[in-house]
């Protein structure tokens, strides 16, 4: 374990019934060292999210209670944990409701041992079991990102990643996704990001058609935002990329030709959403979140 000084950063809204899981995992069984500090930022809640927080840090000072009294979005959340973090040699993120596998945050620490990397990403697996077609859609769009990271290009991934924080010390607060500017900024500065397939992150994914549709709508207003912004884009938002990475990596049999078909009209129609709210100005960089990717 190198002697570096870490922080871990965890953006946090009403998550009353994550929160805790997340921070016994980050305790107990990612092998942190005893100089990291674990900051959660939570971001006008109402619940007792800040509370359970508040009772793991009398436990582990590691813990570090962030209060937003006003909830103002994902980016200006992560400032602030920028901020507290910017004396850290490495910053990890993941997700109050994420839950990675044991030892995968060392694993992107380590990868950052090489200088011409800025960032590590991790593996989203999502915990949707494909019983029914709008989980097997779920399955496929993080089956093909991690295709896509392994044969084109690497997508950063905010359900878990490490980066450090000496490149990315504030970001727009406007933003409907942090994920891409984060990324731009990374390779901008003339360094790579890193995908690390065995660095496992478990998440759930929208349960129903509707909260995929309005889950990738947001995705793609992002992307988009950032590509009128500042002419960059991310390696999912290619099609030539896509196409090629399904042309090589998958077989598909009936019922998965069906679920693909299905996953084809949603992105276009999610796309055509997205270009509409972009025209009009409506950027939501304050989520609504998705009740069925809760625990």
């Amino acid at each position: 374990m190198p002697e570096i000084k870490i922080s871990v950063g965890v953006c946090a809204y009403n998550e009353e019934k994550n929160i805790g899981f997340i921070l016994k995992n980050l305790l107990t069984q990612q092998d942190l060292p005893s100089n990291c500090e674990i900051i959660v930022a939570c971001s006008g809640c109402t619940d007792s999210t800040p509370q359970i927080v508040r009772d793991f840090h009398s436990y582990d000072r590691r813990v570090t209670l962030l209060i937003e009294n006003e909830r103002r979005g994902k980016a200006r959340a992560l400032n602030t944990i920028f901020e507290r973090a910017s004396a850290a040699e490495v910053l990890i993120l993941t997700n109050a409701d994420a839950f990675p596998e044991s030892g995968s945050l060392i694993k992107l620490v380590k990868a950052l041992n090489n200088e011409n990397l800025g960032a590590a990403t991790g593996h989203p697996i999502p915990f949707n079991k494909p019983s029914k077609l709008s989980n097997m859609i779920v399955q496929l769009i993080w089956n093909l990102h991690h295709k896509v990271s392994i044969h084109e290009s690497v997508k950063m991934s905010g359900e878990l990643c490490a980066l450090r924080p000496s490149l990315v010390k504030k970001i727009p607060t406007h933003l409907a996704t942090d994920e891409p500017y984060i990324e731009m900024l990374i390779r901008r500065q003339g360094l790579k990001i890193a995908y690390v397939p065995d660095a496992l992150v478990y998440i759930k994914g929208p349960e129903s058609l509707r909260e995929i549709i309005k889950h990738r709508r947001r995705i793609w207003t992002g992307h988009l935002q950032i590509k009128q912004m500042e002419g960059f884009a991310v390696s999912t938002s290619d099609l030539r990329k896509i196409l090629s990475t399904l042309i090589k990596s998958f077989r598909f049999n009936l019922k998965e030709m069906c679920a693909l078909s299905l996953f084809i009209a949603l992105e276009a129609y999610s796309y055509l959403l997205a270009r509409y709210d972009l025209s009009k100005g409506r950027i939501p960089f304050v989520w609504e979140p998705l009740q069925s990717t809760k625990i």
